[in-house]
């Protein structure tokens, strides 16, 4: 702000040569402001503008605003609470004026502090208006979730610590180099570190040592790393899911599509660490050494189990139910059970009818798409950096959908049961189309038929859609796992 607020200054020029009145009664063009502006008050009223237009679903209540300002350090304001520049305090005013929360700085590690597994408390959780289904529905992005090493392995004692645990090894960066080449791409230097003198290649010990290059996906594990020791993913499942049975005991049970697993195999099969193959393998009920043996469940989990943080059966994950048909429109086999439906509430009804409708137009794959055969699961002695994944195929309807993620999703809101993703991107761009099509008038009428009878609908308020914050595979970029090789 201060560089912006010293070139507005400079439009205000003067001249020495001439009287005040005789300045001022002279006609000329300027770019001086006639009023108080600048680029972050015009970021704060685009919020606002967003904020209204896309209000929360089902109400006429705006969404709340939070704007951080990152690189303001509230430590460098003056005793008095004035800034070094009386303008940045007038933005400030200005922005919590508009009803914008404002917050200064970084966030700190108390705010980053990891909240142990044995006090933790759903206490938040219990006010929740929505709780989930007892039939779970996963989608691939949670399945990777539930198997990464982020999810599973001893967490850093602190934020310093946490930013230095994906430090790219060698084995990764020959790799990557080796990949460029065969793209086509030139060779790139280590970049120039920012520091007078850089640091060597390989010798880094905090991620922000890192070349250009490489410091994108190590700062994102990283980030996924401090929401792991802020809230980590199983805990948070265990709460809300022992918070919404705590009336009545119910059977839980997990779900996903025989789409969503293969690819999940192959793509942990291809780049997954030790760890993150025998917790794949295991959370589908196959043999680690040998993927096309199922095992007992009991093996299973303490296959899954293994090595993690958490006790055994933390949560009651296996077995993962597998959907019997691609789409659930599909005929059932014959010798199937039905599946337990719930009466669908007028989002998941739409939902339902906007997913078919997706599912139903042309998929187009994306560039660069490999044939099946390339993808397919690999040993476990397989080199998982040689080996490329079948890019997903996108929609037609929205090239920011995969055909699984929609088939995921259509699964869920077709039998009224909660689909629990870490899929941000795509729940923000199915909400779009849904938003898009009941414009259009292209959603049928969304009076339900509801069983009030029924004891488990009477109880609770059920979520069509629970989304966490994804984890990626994170064992082979892990420098703790490279000294405990």
């Amino acid at each position: 702000m201060l560089s912006e607020f010293r070139e507005i200054d400079s439009y205000l020029t003067d001249s020495g040569d001439e009287t005040e009145d005789e300045w001022n009664s002279i006609e000329r063009p300027t770019l001086a402001q006639t009023e108080f502006d600048n680029s972050v008050l015009r970021m704060g009223r685009s919020l606002l503008k967003a904020a209204k237009d896309n209000p929360i679903e089902g109400t006429a209540r705006m969404p709340d605003i939070t704007l951080r300002l990152t690189r303001l350090d509230p430590d460098l304001m003056n005793d008095d609470g004035t800034a070094p520049d009386p303008r940045m305090r007038q933005t400030l005013d200005a922005l919590r004026e508009m009803g914008i929360h404002v917050e200064l700085g970084e966030r700190s590690n108390s705010e980053m502090a990891e909240i142990p597994i044995s006090s933790a408390e759903p206490s938040s959780i219990s006010s929740l208006p929505y709780v989930p289904t007892s039939n779970v529905n996963l989608d691939l992005s949670v399945l990777i979730a539930l198997i990464s090493d982020l999810t599973h392995a001893p967490l850093p004692q602190s934020t310093e610590e946490a930013n230095r645990r994906f430090i790219p090894p060698k084995e990764y960066r020959d790799w990557k180099q080796t990949r460029q080449l065969a793209n086509g791409m030139p060779k790139k230097p280590h970049a120039p570190h920012k520091l007078p003198n850089a640091i060597p290649p390989g010798m880094e010990t905090d991620i922000n040592d890192l070349p250009r290059d490489l410091i994108k996906h190590a700062r994102a594990l990283t980030n996924q790393l401090l929401q792991e020791m802020s809230k980590g993913l199983l805990q948070e499942i265990h709460d809300r899911m022992t918070s919404s049975t705590s009336a009545r005991p119910m059977k839980l049970a997990f779900w996903t599509t025989s789409e969503a697993r293969d690819r999940c195999l192959r793509i942990v099969s291809n780049i997954g660490g030790i760890h993150e193959k025998r917790r794949a393998r295991a959370i589908f009920c196959l043999d680690p050494d040998d993927p096309q043996t199922e095992i007992p469940i009991e093996d299973a989990e303490r296959e899954y189990w293994k090595d993690s943080r958490f006790p055994l059966k933390f949560i009651p994950l296996l077995p993962i139910h597998i959907f019997p048909t691609p789409s659930p429109t599909d005929p059932l086999p014959i010798g199937s059970a039905p599946l337990a439906k719930i009466p669908q509430s007028d989002f998941g009804f739409s939902l339902a009818q906007i997913s078919a409708d997706i599912i139903s137009q042309e998929v187009i794959p994306r560039r660069r798409a490999l044939p099946k055969d390339v993808s397919t699961s690999s040993s476990a002695g397989t080199d998982r950096h040689h080996a490329e994944i079948q890019r997903a195929t996108v929609t037609k309807a929205n090239p920011r959908l995969t055909a699984h993620t929609v088939q995921s999703m259509q699964w869920g809101a077709e039998l009224g049961w909660t689909t629990l993703t870490a899929n941000r991107t795509s729940v923000k761009a199915i909400s779009r189309e849904l938003k898009a099509a009941r414009l259009a008038g292209r959603l049928g009428g969304t009076e339900l038929e509801r069983q009030d009878s029924d004891d488990e609908l009477k109880d609770h308020n059920f979520a069509a859609i629970w989304i966490v914050d994804p984890r990626s595979l994170a064992e082979g970029m892990s420098t703790q796992n490279q000294v405990l090789k």
